[in-house]
């Protein structure tokens, strides 16, 4: 039980997250802040893991405060944590730095950090030398599990809290996939797509068809091609050379209103990604669901906050949406966007639950295919 919790966010929406806390819990006060990464007081009320949960659209991650420890020496530090991981019986540990910038700044990218996995490393022998068993760190955390969580707010001053996994960004460190980082993407768009299809749980399916309004220069359309679809890039800007040269990609040279209906016909997704205000893209992508010819199965869209006041009118951009026909409509401010939002929508409820099975089917067929492996070996 405790009184205080944490929030993750992009550095800049600290303020946009405070008012999304005050409307849940009217009683909360703010007890810490930095860029990133904000702490609250509820003096009325002490939460319990099983039952605390935040409905948000630019919270990252969240969980229930336990302390704030600081010094120098690491090796102390990692062992107060390894203390506290046997004392709430945690199952894994995440350690994560806050965000040092904007996604996208100077090259800088939310993936967690060198310093965060040496650490990650000394707190997991220290945890095996307190109770004789490593603790997996930073790995993806299992529904249901309870992660205790070691936020690196500066490399000395570490806050630890805990929470039950509920919602899938709360599998990763910081609320950031660590498993879609790659060597080489044309453009950062990559990220973003990876991102949106892990957390919206879309179940595409090798050979699905997709459309992708303002793809230049062909990040987002890479990503999607690895997954085995075919995409329809549109954009009237030139796509990356090598990406042209790959198998399943067609790039529509025109703009959305410009594409003949009969080419998308077979198109199960629609994805946009345009440097417009978010009335602009919900029209463009509007336009295209409501055609007689069209039959989208669901919609991954990213939306300009060219104004932070546009944060007030997200649930408007949901209803919008739904109101085409789609049952399940979520937004969220990805680990990987920039002062942006992602809405996905699924034309059918139990399309999330298909995504959630075939998911279960691909790492039962990886453990069956190891184990079989060393079988033969042996």
């Amino acid at each position: 039980m405790s009184e205080f919790f944490f929030v993750v966010c992009q550095v800049g929406a600290e303020s946009t997250c405070k008012g999304e806390v005050e409307q849940q819990f009217p009683g909360a006060k703010l007890a810490f802040s930095r860029p990133g990464f904000v702490t609250f007081k509820q003096a009325d009320k002490r939460f319990d893991q099983g039952a605390f949960i935040l409905e948000s659209t630019f919270i990252r991650t969240w969980g229930l405060s336990l302390e704030r420890i600081t010094g120098n020496d690491g090796m102390k530090l990692a062992e107060r944590v390894a203390v506290l991981a046997a004392e709430v019986g945690a199952q894994a540990i995440h350690v994560w730095q806050r965000d040092q910038s904007l996604p996208g700044d100077g090259g800088y990218e939310p993936f967690n950090t060198p310093l965060a996995h040496q650490l990650g490393a000394v707190i997991s022998a220290k945890t095996e030398a307190h109770s004789g068993q490593a603790l997996l760190v930073n790995r993806k955390a299992k529904s249901g599990s309870l992660v205790l969580d070691v936020v690196l707010v500066e490399p000395n001053e570490w806050w630890i809290g805990w929470h039950r996994v509920q919602v899938t960004a709360q599998q990763w460190p910081g609320g950031v996939p660590p498993q879609i980082r790659r060597q080489s993407v044309v453009s950062r768009a990559y990220y973003k797509m990876a991102e949106t299809v892990l957390w919206g749980r879309l179940p595409i399916r090798a050979g699905d068809v997709c459309v992708e309004l303002g793809s230049a220069p062909g990040g987002a359309a890479q990503c999607l091609l690895n997954m085995g679809a075919k995409v329809l890039a549109v954009d009237p800007a030139e796509l990356d050379a090598d990406l042209l040269q790959t198998p399943g990609l067609t790039h529509l040279r025109m703009r959305s209103r410009e594409v003949p209906r009969n080419l998308l016909r077979q198109a199960r997704w629609l994805f946009a990604d345009l440097n417009v205000a978010p009335s602009y893209t919900l029209s463009a992508v509007e336009d295209l669901v409501k055609n007689r010819k069209t039959h989208f199965v669901g919609v991954g869209l990213t939306l300009k906050l060219t104004d932070w006041k546009l944060a007030a009118e997200i649930d408007t951009f949901r209803e919008r949406v739904k109101s085409w026909g789609f049952q399940v409509v979520r937004t969220r401010q990805l680990a990987f966007n920039r002062r942006e939002v992602c809405l996905v929508g699924l034309r059918d409820k139990f399309q999330a639950r298909l995504s959630y099975l075939q998911s279960r089917r691909r790492k039962a067929h990886k453990k069956t295919r190891a184990t079989g492996a060393r079988v033969s070996k042996d």
